[in-house]
């Protein structure tokens, strides 16, 4: 999901993490990864004679995730929020300052090596469309509408100990079909369908991810629709397994969204996705965790674990930026193992909830506009990736619509390549194969 919640929890570990971070740098291993993250950024091929230069600390700090590593704090979630990080407190969160500096280094290089570019036919920049599917639709089926009272039972790390808690949730439950009705086969119109029709208007692609209705270890944040389900999808009956393999064969990414539990479960995740696969008949490669709900210490190792190569979940509920300072696509880097993760990260920059959020960042469309432009311009910048989340559940909203029609607009009026996570993962490991054989 990755939608905004309420604040709430204990005052914030605002604990410097430096005293840790000049030995975590110092290790061999994690030195040789910060050379080749910043090898392939910059673009040189293995064979140049010139020295990859070395990353300042402060930066390699941010972009290993020190910070989130060595503090325990989490929100009532279990998510590592914006306002915890130092760069929220010294002003730099939607600053892509790991970027600002690599983009100086290839000027600098430029004039004296061969590099390579960094995206297809030397685009000046990435645009990422992605769509975490939460609802099919506003409406539920009398079969959804109980799996979400049953969940409302289940205890949740977001109770905090209040008895009633599990009550105001059932409560939710109940009043939600009331609210919105239930249908055999609700439809698709006001949600997948409004936002096919915009990417297939313009003509740019995106990353769909669908989430799996979890076996076990169910959550009152899961989501409840099955493959199975009912709908109507573009004034048609069909099963949400016909949307996804539709979706598919228009050639746009399909990529899981785990359920809330599987955070640090990797054997979960593989159930899932091979749920996902079977109605597919491919295999998943990419994945965003429901809630953004992700633990730097076991879910990447998690998603390669599970046959997963690419993931787009570090970002926030609350707040938009650059978690680990950068837009680029990299692979993470595990602390305790002293070894690089085989998923390349896409990094998550903005969602629409933490736009316009009455608990987060409580923009007016106006504002949003400014905000998200000026974030764009400074990722086109330095050449990044500007990875935008919207909800399909989103476009019952004009307001959102509105904005999502801007900002691909944008995008196209600035020659951005528009990518999803699949394409940006094949792009990036196939560069970076040419780079190591030249």
């Amino acid at each position: 999901m990755g939608r905004s919640a309420p604040r709430g929890g204990e005052p914030v570990d605002s604990s410097p993490t430096a005293s840790a971070s000049p030995h975590t740098l110092g290790v061999r291993a994690v030195q040789d990864h910060l050379m080749e993250t910043l090898r392939t950024w910059i673009g040189l091929p293995r064979s140049a004679t010139v020295q990859v230069p070395e990353l300042p600390a402060p930066l390699a700090t941010r972009l290993l995730g020190i910070e989130e590593f060595e503090n325990p704090h989490r929100d009532q979630w279990g998510c590592w929020e914006a306002s915890f990080s130092e760069a929220f407190r010294n002003g730099t969160l939607w600053v892509p300052a790991v970027d600002e500096w690599v983009a100086e280094r290839r000027r600098e290089f430029a004039g004296r090596v061969s590099i390579e570019a960094l995206w297809p036919d030397s685009r000046p920049f990435v645009m990422c469309l992605t769509h975490d599917v939460d609802l099919i639709s506003h409406d539920l089926t009398p079969g959804q509408a109980l799996r979400r009272i049953r969940g409302a039972f289940t205890p949740s790390p977001g109770d905090r100990g209040r008895r009633l808690a599990r009550l105001e949730r059932l409560g939710r439950a109940i009043a939600k079909p009331l609210f919105h009705g239930m249908r055999s086969a609700p439809s698709t119109m006001r949600t997948l369908d409004r936002a096919l029709t915009l990417e297939r208007e313009y003509g740019v692609t995106a990353s769909y991810f669908f989430t799996v209705y979890p076996p076990v270890r169910r959550s009152p944040y899961d989501c409840v629709y099955k493959m199975s389900d009912r709908c109507a999808f573009q004034g048609r009956p069909a099963r949400v397994g016909d949307v996804v393999r539709t979706l598919f064969a228009e050639g746009f990414d399909v990529g899981l969204h785990p359920s809330y539990e599987t955070a640090r479960d990797w054997e979960g995740i593989a159930v899932e996705k091979r749920v996902l696969e079977d109605v597919l008949g491919v295999r998943i490669t990419t994945t965003r965790q429901h809630y953004l709900h992700w633990d730097i210490r076991l879910t990447p190792t998690a998603h390669a674990r599970a046959g997963l190569t690419a993931d787009s979940t570090a970002g926030f509920n609350r707040n938009i930026g650059l978690r680990f300072g950068t837009s680029l696509p990299f692979f993470l880097f595990d602390l305790e193992a002293h070894q690089r993760v085989d998923v390349l990260e896409v990094p998550l920059v903005v969602q629409e909830g933490a736009l316009f959020g009455a608990n987060s960042l409580e923009l007016d469309a106006a504002s949003a506009v400014r905000v998200v432009k000026d974030l764009i311009d400074r990722i086109a910048a330095v050449q990044g990736v500007v990875t935008l989340l919207f909800h399909p559940h989103s476009f019952a909203d004009e307001v959102y619509v509105s904005l999502y029609r801007w900002c691909v607009e944008y995008g196209l009026h600035r020659g951005a390549w528009f990518a999803s996570v699949r394409d940006i993962d094949r792009w990036w490991r196939a560069r970076a194969k040419r780079l190591a054989e030249t």
